[in-house]
């Protein structure tokens, strides 16, 4: 019977495991610096790989945090510092991350937290300074929500928090300001107050009122510019809609104020609309540990649907591809995708006149819940033939529909979110 490690000893096994999983899944996206013994806690140093910019230049890429933990046993709890998930702002520093493991070489599980992550999830605690945020084995592990189930979409996220430090922090000039006026109120050239009397009144006391009223007003235009500059500089659509409500209070108009009109792209509801869906259909995803489970629907559904009318191409522009999705709908796992060919004028009445997309409107029915709890089913259609492609394209057909991101399947991915979670924005 093999013997038993000494805790000291299996702890720096453990340690030494998951640096060398961590360094090996970083490698494949990112550069990996030596330590800093100044950085305590810091495993790893990581720096996007961008071949024209150096760590001396001006505009330096932005350096990534690692660190790296391991579970041993389901009684693990690892700290993690505070200064390094938070700044002395409390804004968080989207260049950090926690990479945990745990398992042997069978079973070895990776999981990614961002500094979002530790800050909505896990309780920071200590001395004013010192304070640690509490990292259990079950807050981790157990609920699945931060497991690394696909390595490329987690490095893509990583780099995308590191451009995002990079647009914030390392641009060459912290911002833009307005040329401010030395302002001197009583300032006027001599020959003003030379004191011939006139019929206006007093010009010195007038041109210093004049000053008054233009002070009173470049201080309305500061104020909304540095609003403006603020939305330029800002990461979250979210807080820039605040801002740009803000902006319109500033600009409207009434009480003899100035009115300034507000620039339409900064006023576009549409956009600020979708960023919210957006964002509340990640973290309910997210949340159930579903976002990547959902995102590999579309590939298998594109898989499914082009290895299917690949062997027909090319297709008759009146000939209705009809297929129907078999899914999970607890683990929003696709089963199966059945597929048949119809003419359409069996399905339904083609327009005579194509639309200006070459193709008919997609259907999405659903027909979920006539199976057992679990499972989902859509019936969807649409014309293949009716996509136009261009001569180049055309030289490889399967390949360009298997690169063409058709419409058909934000909609299937949209009715199959709705049925889980509701509408965007509704629930």
């Amino acid at each position: 019977m093999e013997k038993a490690l000494p805790p000291w000893l299996k702890a720096m096994q453990n340690g030494t495991i998951a640096e060398a999983r961590s360094k090996a899944f970083l490698l494949d996206r990112f550069w990996v610096l030596e330590r800093s013994v100044d950085i305590d806690g810091a495993d790893f140093i990581i720096q996007r790989r961008i071949t024209n910019k150096n760590i001396l230049d001006r505009e330096a890429p932005r350096l990534g945090v690692v660190q790296v933990k391991y579970f041993g046993t389901a009684n693990t709890t690892h700290y993690v510092h505070k200064q390094y998930v938070v700044d002395s702002k409390n804004e968080l520093r989207s260049e950090f991350f926690l990479i945990c493991h745990t398992g042997d070489e069978e079973e070895a599980q990776s999981f990614l937290l961002t500094s979002q992550d530790i800050n909505d999830h896990f309780v920071a605690s200590g001395e004013p300074g010192s304070e640690k945020f509490r990292i259990p084995y079950d807050k981790v592990v157990t609920v699945g929500q931060f497991k690394i189930t696909n390595r490329k979409r987690v490095l893509d996220r990583i780099e995308h928090q590191l451009e995002l430090a990079d647009f914030v922090q390392n641009r060459r000039f912290l911002s833009w300001a307005l040329p401010s006026a030395i302002i001197d109120l009583d300032a006027i050239l001599p020959i003003y107050r030379e004191p011939i009397d006139n019929w206006w009144g007093d010009i010195p006391e007038s041109f210093k009122e004049l000053k008054e009223t233009a002070r009173s007003a470049m201080i309305t235009v500061e104020e909304v510019y540095e609003l403006l500059r603020k939305i330029t500089e800002e990461a979250d659509p979210m807080e820039a809609e605040r801002i740009v409500e803000d902006v319109a209070y500033e600009c409207r108009d009434g009480l003899g104020r100035w009115s300034i009109a507000l620039p339409g792209k900064l006023g576009s509801p549409d956009f600020f609309t979708v960023c919210k869906q957006h964002r509340e259909m990640v973290e309910k995803l997210k949340g159930d540990g579903m976002l990547d489970a959902f995102l590999d629907i579309k590939k298998t559904i594109r898989e499914k649907i082009i290895g299917f009318i690949t062997p027909h191409l090319p297709i008759e522009p009146n000939i209705v591809h009809r297929f129907v999705i078999h899914y999970d709908s607890n683990a929003l796992v696709v089963k199966d995708v059945e597929s048949f060919f119809i003419p359409a004028t069996v399905f339904f009445d083609v327009p005579s006149t194509l639309n200006r997309f070459d193709h008919v409107e997609i259907g999405v029915s659903d027909y979920s819940g006539i199976d057992d709890a679990q499972s989902g089913r859509l019936d969807c259609h649409w014309l293949p033939g009716r996509y136009g492609f261009s001569d180049i394209q055309k030289e490889n057909l399967p390949q360009a529909y298997y690169e063409s991101d058709f419409s058909f399947y934000r909609y299937c991915l949209d009715e199959i979110y709705r049925l889980k979670y509701g509408d965007p924005l509704e629930t």
